[in-house]
Formats: C-alpha cells, sequence, structure tokens
C-alpha cells in the first residue's frame, strides 16, 4: 500500500512534504486509500482521486478488542456452569492447596478474634472493677447476650473474606447457584418455618414442666425493661448470628468438602473416589455434623443436645443442597432462634444463652432433655417436607447455570 492520506478534515498534510514545505515529487506512486474490513469504494479528501481500497486494511490499527471482566487477569473465578451447590467451590482458580490455604487463613483469623473478645471482656472486668479473673468478670445480662451474638455475627465478614480472597471467587456463588440472594425464595422458606416451630413452642409449653425446664413467665425474665431489653437485642442480631451459622457450616465447609473432587474432564476425574466426594453426600455429612461434634467435644453431658444437632444439621445440609442455595437453612435457623431464644429469656436464663446450654443453632427448645430431640426431629422433618415441595412448586434452581 502506498502513502495513506490520514482522514478528512485532519491538520496533517495530504502528502509527505519536502525541505521547502511542498509535496514532494519524488512520491510518483497513485495515492492509495485504506478502511474498515470490508473494503469498498471510498471518497478520499478533495484533490485526490478515488480509489478501491483493499479489503480488510485499515488506514489506522483497529480499536482494540474490549475486554471483558472474566478476561482480565484479576477478575474472579469463573464459576463452574451446571453443578450443584456444593461443586461451586471448583472454580477456574480452583488448586489442590485451595482448601489448605483456606483453611488455615480461617484458623488465623479466628484466633485473632479470640484474642479481641478476650482483650474486650478483659476490659469491661477491669473498668468495672472486678479484677482480671474470668470468673470475676461482671457484666450486664444484656450485655452479655449482645457481646455473644456480636461475637457469631462477626463471622459473616471472615467467611466473606475467605470466599473473595483466599478463594478468589465472587460472594454471591457461597449463597446460591444463581450467585446472589434469592430474597422471595428466602422470605417463602421463613414463613413456611413459622409452622413447624410453632407446633414445637405449642408442645413444648405444657411439657417443659415434666422435664424439669422452667416455666415461661414475664415474671422470670426480670422485669418489664429487662424483658423489651432482652427482646430488642434478640430480633436485631439474632438474624445476623443465624446468617454467620449458615455462611460457615452449610456454606465454607459444603463448598470446601464438595471442591475436592476432580472434574470427569480433569486427571483423576474418572476415578471412584472424585466420583463419590463430587456427590453430595461427603458434603452434606460435613456440613451437617462439624458442629455437632464441636459441641460434642466441649458439652460431653449432653448427649441429646448433640443428637438434635446432629438431626438439625444434616436436614439443612440436605436442604441446601437439595434446592441449591442457603435460604432453607437460613429461614429455618432464624425462626427457630428468635422462638428459642425469646423462650429462654421469659424463663428467666438469659445468662444461659451461648453457654452451650442455650444453643443458637435453630434447635427446637428444650435443650438438654430428651424433649429436645423429639421437636427437633419433628419440626425439622416437617419443614423439610414443606420446603421440597415449595421448591418443586416453585422452580427453584439445584443447579449453576450452563
Amino acid at each position: 500500500m502506498g502513502n495513506v492520506p490520514p482522514p478528512p478534515g485532519s491538520s496533517w498534510p495530504a502528502a509527505p512534504e519536502g525541505p521547502e514545505g511542498q509535496a514532494s515529487r519524488t512520491h510518483a506512486q497513485e495515492q492509495t486509500w485504506a478502511g474498515p474490513p470490508g473494503g469498498g469504494r471510498l471518497t478520499p479528501p478533495e484533490g485526490h482521486p478515488a480509489v478501491n481500497a483493499d479489503r480488510g486494511v485499515w488506514a489506522w490499527p483497529p480499536p482494540s478488542p474490549v475486554r471483558t471482566r472474566e478476561q482480565h487477569p484479576f477478575a474472579p473465578a469463573v464459576v463452574p456452569g451446571g453443578e450443584s451447590y456444593h461443586r461451586l467451590g471448583r472454580t477456574s482458580w480452583y488448586r489442590w492447596w485451595t482448601p489448605l490455604l483456606t483453611l488455615a487463613v480461617l484458623g488465623v483469623l479466628v484466633f485473632f478474634l479470640w484474642v479481641a473478645m478476650a482483650l474486650a471482656v478483659t476490659l469491661v472486668a477491669v473498668l468495672g472493677g472486678s479484677g482480671l479473673a474470668p470468673e470475676s468478670v461482671r457484666v450486664g445480662e444484656i450485655a452479655g447476650l449482645a457481646f455473644g451474638l456480636i461475637t457469631a455475627a462477626l463471622f459473616i465478614p471472615i467467611t466473606v473474606f475467605l470466599v473473595r480472597v483466599v478463594q478468589w471467587r465472587r460472594v454471591g456463588s457461597l449463597i446460591s447457584v444463581e450467585g446472589r440472594a434469592r430474597s422471595r425464595w428466602l422470605l417463602r422458606c421463613a414463613a413456611l418455618a413459622v409452622v413447624p416451630v410453632a407446633l414445637a413452642t405449642a408442645a413444648y409449653v405444657p411439657l417443659a414442666g415434666r422435664f424439669g425446664l422452667e416455666p415461661v413467665s414475664a415474671e422470670a425474665a426480670g422485669g418489664g425493661r429487662v424483658l423489651l431489653a432482652a427482646l430488642f437485642v434478640i430480633a436485631l442480631l439474632v438474624p445476623f448470628q443465624s446468617l454467620a451459622e449458615e455462611l460457615t457450616l452449610r456454606g465454607l465447609v459444603m463448598q470446601l468438602v464438595g471442591a475436592l473432587g476432580a472434574r470427569p474432564d480433569e486427571a483423576g476425574g474418572s476415578g471412584a473416589v472424585a466420583r463419590v466426594l463430587r456427590s453430595p453426600w461427603p458434603a452434606v455429612l460435613a456440613g451437617g455434623t462439624l458442629f455437632p461434634a464441636i459441641y460434642a467435644s466441649t458439652h460431653p453431658g449432653m448427649p441429646w443436645t448433640t443428637a438434635a444437632l446432629a438431626v438439625l444439621g444434616l436436614a439443612l445440609s440436605w436442604l441446601t443442597w437439595r434446592t441449591g442455595g442457603l435460604e432453607a437453612a437460613i429461614g429455618l435457623h432464624v425462626v427457630s432462634a428468635l422462638v428459642q431464644f425469646t423462650l429462654t429469656v421469659l424463663a428467666g436464663g438469659i445468662t444461659a444463652i451461648g453457654t452451650g446450654v442455650v444453643v443458637g443453632a435453630g434447635l427446637a427448645p428444650g435443650a438438654g432433655t430428651p424433649l429436645v430431640l423429639a421437636l427437633t426431629v419433628a419440626q425439622t422433618g416437617l419443614y423439610a417436607l414443606l420446603v421440597r415441595r415449595a421448591a418443586r412448586r416453585a422452580g427453584v434452581h439445584r443447579v449453576s447455570a450452563a
């Protein structure tokens, strides 16, 4: 191609200029013009002959292709398509050391959280003039209730950090297979949880005395002001505490275990071990029994509560896989924990919340007795049936988009 003049209206000369400022006469080659792909007859500036442009030739470099977020080197990892919820952690950035790094960072963050809690309790003790010994720490019952719930809620930013920074994927993939919180489905699950929780509560009130549990009364709560303050703290913080536990147990733990199995197109993906790890059952088992195992190791004298926690955890883990997200688990957890904590406050047991006697894990009331296991089985079983039926009718997605 010969000399390529600039576009019309440009301030550049139409031809190379000689030493005297005029167009050099040494350019005997006829002017040619180039255009964008497709070719065709172009119209040059006035005074230049019209020529046919070569197909696919530009007079200046073509524009650079637009770089999408997925093509950017620092874009979040691509979530695999056509996978169940427990497999969403095996992204395009997944490596064999990803679970190990996640657990290591989790341990460091939990350690610093524990140190911060200890410093906070010590500071309160010193300011209150009650010494440094743990048994001498005296804080108000309402403040202690709020402190315990806030501590559990701090696992929300910890889990978000692990998913977004350590695993480098979008936080929405921790919520559901659609990469977001399905708000309508969450509200529907919470509404469905009201029925089994109400039935379990109605059965608990007349049976509490037979199992040696404190009766429910406003007087036992310590007066109107204490009751109102406790109920306000519970209504404000329990949803965050429930969300934190579900993000950690049914979210992070299930997806860490579910990501271990190699895909069929990967090395070792056709083996029996990989097929077992790809199935939902190892992830359901891990997400459902981890907390009961920890609870049993710290509270060996609470077998009924441990068994109830295992029933609840396995059911919520199965519902998470079955519905493709955490909404069903969060719905029951929030409603049940609100009722359980309220009943505990009405029975005068504010200080028992978070100590192991009362566990904010979404259990039915009656912790520490056979009643908690019986009510949890009935409550969770009915809820699972209602959610499964509603999910089938609503067409809730169970796998990620292909």
